[in-house]
């Protein structure tokens, strides 16, 4: 399977519905350095952002980052366990919790927390992901579909990683005059 697509997303309205109302949202956007760290995590952060609102100062915040080294958007918090007959995994996105099961835990990376969201920064949008116990808190970055991401973490030969794709173009709002497919 290979998904492959320009976009321009509207990040506002993308972070709005990755938030879903959420007091704890802070956790859905990262500032990013120029080797793809999260900079907060290590208490280096230029610039960090005390979050009030989704105001218009925390999305010019957004809007320099993006222009600089970039930002990470969480758009998906999973969890997975080990079942009897394959892997279960709770995908939450936005509003939503969703579950997904598969018997093929060959093409499946079991963990116990992950986060699936995108890269933005100027102009481009790439799917990353971070896992816990495997990659800590530094992302991994790949093209859509392509064959540049770690293979465990960002293959579509994963089932769960296709599903993943699917809900975040979900959860992803593009700007309309702007589109290029």
């Amino acid at each position: 399977m290979r998904i492959s697509r320009k976009i321009n997303i509207n990040v506002a309205r993308t972070v709005e519905n990755a938030v879903g109302k959420r007091d704890d949202f802070h956790f859905y956007v990262d500032e990013l350095t120029s080797d793809d760290r999260m900079p907060t995590y290590a208490g280096e952060a230029d610039e960090k952002y005390e979050f009030e609102s989704m105001d218009e100062a925390f999305f010019e915040f957004i809007h320099r980052k993006i222009e600089g080294d970039g930002i990470y958007l969480r758009l998906i918090l999973a969890t997975g366990q080990a079942t009897s007959n394959g892997a279960l995994f709770t995908l939450e996105c936005g509003r939503e919790i969703k579950t997904f099961k598969t018997g093929d835990v060959e093409k499946v990376l079991l963990f116990d927390f992950a986060d699936f969201g995108v890269k933005v920064q100027k102009g481009r949008v790439v799917l990353g992901t971070t896992i816990e116990e495997g990659c800590a808190h530094t992302p991994y970055f790949a093209e859509f579909g392509s064959d540049k991401g770690n293979e465990d973490f960002l293959s579509l030969d994963n089932p769960l990683n296709r599903e993943i794709v699917t809900i975040l173009w979900d959860m992803i709002f593009e700007d309309e005059q702007q589109i290029h497919r």
